[in-house]
């Protein structure tokens, strides 16, 4: 059931934040407060991951924090604050198996955009769609 229980809540955070990302190019700090005082509370609950793997899995989110700033918001803020939530259902491991899988995809539909015409390469491009589509895959697969 635990497992049903995080599942659940990181498919319902992106769901929401891919939503916003598509129409808006933003994501919902709402979310961010709900999710994460919900995902300590599942932490502390169900005592289903060490304390360690949840930090460690924030902790790839506060790298992205960091890389957004230092690249001026070439990778939007939101996206890392993002990462970081989902890192305290995912664990580490996971939280970085998902951002890789999700901007791997992001890349290869850029990539095909810049290619075919569509985008350049300056144009921003949402990123939460694609950490969907990776966590769904990985949920289905």
């Amino acid at each position: 059931m635990e497992e049903w229980i995080v599942k659940g809540c990181v498919l319902v955070l992106l769901l929401w934040n891919a939503d916003l990302d598509i129409r808006r190019q933003e994501v919902s700090l709402k979310s961010f407060w709900i999710f994460g005082i919900t995902g300590v509370g599942v932490n502390v609950w169900l005592s289903y991951q060490a304390w360690w793997e949840a930090l460690g899995g924030v902790g790839v989110g506060v790298l992205l924090v960091a890389a957004a700033f230092l690249t001026g918001e070439a990778i939007g803020c939101g996206d890392g604050l993002l990462v970081c939530i989902t890192g305290l259902y995912l664990g580490l491991w996971e939280n970085i198996s998902l951002l890789l899988a999700g901007t791997a995809a992001c890349a290869l539909v850029m990539a095909a955009g810049v290619i075919l015409g569509r985008i350049r390469m300056k144009d921003r491009f949402p990123l939460v769609p694609f950490l969907l589509l990776a966590y769904v895959g990985r949920l289905l697969g």
